[in-house]
Formats: structure tokens, C-alpha cells, sequence
């Protein structure tokens, strides 16, 4: 069994801005550009001072996020339920932005894993804020007083 894609995950990443920050659209691509991961899709949503909500999909996005140099070879992976749902949590005055993030370095892996009829017994992300205070703890716990 050959599978075209490695594992997903659907990241949203809130912003106290109607727009989503240059930097953070740049550094999106940018990693995107280096085929670590794959970038599936992607989304926007926002909602008003008025409480309007918005969702702007990958086609719809105009110049908030420039997309000319990314093909999305899955567009349309976040679906109207994801967004929806994602829209719900949004505050006043805020954007979202939705990112359905391929981890392509583990193609193979999981490829090699499916046919040799594998089970995945855990999956789980740490999320990065809890990793470095793992980190930081442990590094002062080692330090001599």
C-alpha cells in the first residue's frame, strides 16, 4: 500500500488584527518553501468589530496571503465544518489563520509503516510553549546554585 501523503495537522493561529501579520504569512511560505512540510491548504478567518464573521479560503485571499509561488495540492482539506467551528471562537476584531500542514519529511516513514501493516499505538503533539518550559525547567534543575 503506497500512500500520497503523510500525517496532517490542522493548525489555527488567532491574531488580536484584522489582518494576519506580513511576518507570519512570509514565515508560513518560507517553511513551506524548504519541503518539510507540505502546506495542504489554508484558510482565513475573521470576524468584525460588528461580530461579522468572514472565511476567506485559499482562492479568496487576494493579497493576505501571496500564494503565487505555493501550489495547494490539497485546497478545500479545510472544509466548511472546520472553519465553521473555528469561526465560533473567534472574537471581535480578530483573524484567524487556518493552515492544513502536511509533515512531508514523514512520507516514507509512514509509507514503510503502512505496509508492513504497522498500528499507530500514540500520536501526540506538544505543543511548542510547553516543550521550551520542559526545557527551561530542566536546564535550571541542571544548573549548578
Amino acid at each position: 500500500m503506497s500512500l500520497s501523503f503523510g500525517p496532517v495537522e490542522l493548525v489555527a493561529l488567532a491574531f488580536d488584527a484584522p489582518r494576519i501579520p506580513p511576518p507570519v504569512a512570509r514565515a508560513v511560505l518560507e517553511v513551506a518553501g524548504t519541503g518539510a512540510v507540505t502546506l495542504l491548504d489554508l484558510a482565513v478567518v475573521r470576524r468584525g468589530d460588528d461580530g461579522e464573521i468572514v472565511i476567506l479560503e485559499a482562492q479568496d485571499l487576494g493579497d493576505e496571503v501571496d500564494l503565487v509561488e505555493i501550489e495547494l495540492p490539497a485546497s478545500g482539506l479545510t472544509g466548511d465544518e472546520d472553519l465553521q467551528e473555528i469561526a465560533e471562537a473567534v472574537n471581535p476584531g480578530t483573524s484567524v489563520l487556518v493552515l492544513a500542514i502536511e509533515h512531508t519529511w514523514s512520507r516514507q516513514l509512514v509509507s514503510a509503516a503502512a505496509d508492513a501493516d504497522a498500528d499507530v499505538i500514540l500520536h501526540e503533539r506538544v505543543p511548542a510553549a510547553t516543550v521550551n518550559e520542559i526545557a527551561d525547567q530542566a536546564e535550571t534543575a541542571g544548573s549548578p546554585a
